[in-house]
């Protein structure tokens, strides 16, 4: 499956023979998982040099908490010259920001950007002068909002990387990189998922790999046997020893039952609100700290646990959150508002106060009693659980839409809306049938386009996912 060494350099550029070797051995390992995907990092010389000044600017910075006021009305002057670049460059920015306007004094005043902006006008976010060589099509898991597609640049995961090691040095953890190590394992748990390895320039040609915890990930393809799947896990994991794991509350829930992942620096949960009963288990089992990581495709990373358990720290200079009203107005340091974001670190998708979908408080540079990313479970007809994260992967396959709400009822009926994007037609027989072979064909599955779904909500939002709701 892994192509030869120049064939490779295709998808890894700056990927060397030792680096090549190292991926070779992750790939082979006798008890390596069932791969289905190969990739690249993409990167190039110039790439490192910029990520080296991005983490010399995260050297420098005193942090988001020191100095700062308890309450900001307004971005630091950095953000606000970002901001007037962008009003050039976007045409989202040239439409929502006035020629003249006093962004300092009457920012509150500004118009927001939502999920739907990405969704449905995407080109107007883009600069006008991007190179678009380079770009990256991804698309949002779906896991707490509605599934995107994100226009991404190399380079954008590569600082997301260096502020994960930022926040680890906020722990006293300090991961060690080199060609031969292997930096990190992404680890999920979900039916279906990409699994794959690589090699990551950005820390200097150590391994990554993303795998899976699901039986049939590590089986021969023909039985499930949970027990050889667990067993292999452990060897694979054990053999290779990353340096820090990155997973969300469920991967790390099966962590802890396949016994997988000790011997970690660090562990970080995304996608989802972390448990403070989960957190602890993890910790005292794997003897680690474990990091709540706040981040979004469309923003990255947001905020991390701040090592003294006071709410999540911001992450880093080039974003400006703050907590608003309904209409958009700043709620202060002491009400809960949903959370936007200004700024970011992706070229392709500067963000102008977007609204995340989240709520919280935000004072002295940190997010306090975050709300809205809870994990949401459903039930096939034999009992299995479905994770979100599996409906949203077949719906981004059938169908292009704004937004979506799943709601399974008590007697296990799905229900399931779907705005569109405006000129897309909805294969709702094709939605209903693949979703069928999550939750089985006896369950009673209906697909209703609502081209309305989601208007006269604050910021034009709908849960999209629900349990037991009222359809």
């Amino acid at each position: 499956m892994l192509p030869g060494f120049e064939a490779f350099q295709s998808l890894n550029p700056l990927i060397t023979r030792d680096g090549y070797a190292l991926l070779e051995r992750l790939y082979t390992h006798p008890c390596a998982p069932r791969w289905n995907e190969v990739i690249g990092d993409r990167f190039v010389t110039e790439d490192l040099a910029a990520v080296a000044a991005f983490r010399r600017r995260l050297q420098q910075w005193p942090g988001a908490t020191a100095g700062q006021p308890a309450y900001a009305s307004a971005p630091p002057p950095s953000i606000l010259e970002w901001v007037q670049q962008m009003r050039q460059r976007s045409p989202i920015f040239r439409a929502h920001i006035l020629e003249g306007f006093p962004l300092a004094r009457d920012w509150a005043y500004l118009p927001t950007m939502s999920r739907r902006d990405i969704a449905e006008r995407p080109v107007d976010i883009t600069p006008m002068d991007a190179d678009l060589k380079r770009l990256i099509v991804y698309d949002t898991t779906g896991t707490t909002g509605h599934a995107v597609i994100v226009p991404h640049h190399p380079r954008t995961l590569a600082f997301s990387q260096a502020l994960g090691e930022y926040a680890m040095g906020r722990y006293g953890v300090q991961p060690v990189f080199g060609a031969g190590r292997v930096g990190c394992f992404n680890i999920g748990a979900q039916v279906n998922t990409y699994v794959f390895a690589a090699i990551f320039s950005v820390w200097e040609q150590s391994g990554f790999a993303k795998i899976n915890l699901h039986p049939k990930d590590w089986s021969d393809g023909a039985t499930y046997e949970f027990g050889e799947s667990v067993e292999r896990a452990r060897a694979y994991v054990e053999a290779f020893s990353p340096e820090f794991i990155t997973s969300d509350p469920v991967g790390i829930a099966e962590m802890l039952r396949w016994e997988v992942g000790h011997g970690a620096k660090a562990i970080f949960s995304t996608a989802v609100e972390l448990s403070a009963g989960l957190k602890a288990q993890a910790e005292a089992r794997f003897g680690c700290p474990v990091i709540d990581w706040y981040s979004m495709t469309e923003t990255g990373p947001i905020a991390f646990s701040a090592p003294d358990g006071d709410g999540l720290e911001i992450i880093s200079p080039d974003i400006f959150v703050e907590a608003i009203d309904e209409d958009g107005f700043p709620v202060g340091p002491d009400k809960i508002g949903e959370l936007t974001v200004t700024g970011g670190r992706n070229p392709y998708l500067p963000l102008l106060r977007y609204r995340t979908g989240d709520f919280g408080r935000v004072a002295n540079g940190r997010i306090h009693d975050l709300h809205a990313r809870k994990l949401v479970f459903f039930r096939a007809a034999d009992g299995a659980l479905v994770n979100p994260v599996d409906i949203g992967r077949i719906m981004r396959l059938h169908c292009a839409f704004a937004q979506h709400q799943f709601v399974q009822q008590a007697n296990g009926a799905c229900r399931v809306r779907v705005r569109p994007v405006p000129g897309v037609a909805v294969d709702r027989e094709g939605l209903r049938r693949e979703l069928a072979t999550l939750f089985g064909e006896e369950v009673d599955i209906e697909v209703i386009v609502d081209e309305q779904l989601g208007d006269g909500q604050p910021g034009g939002k709908v849960e999209p996912y629900m349990q037991h709701g009222e359809i």
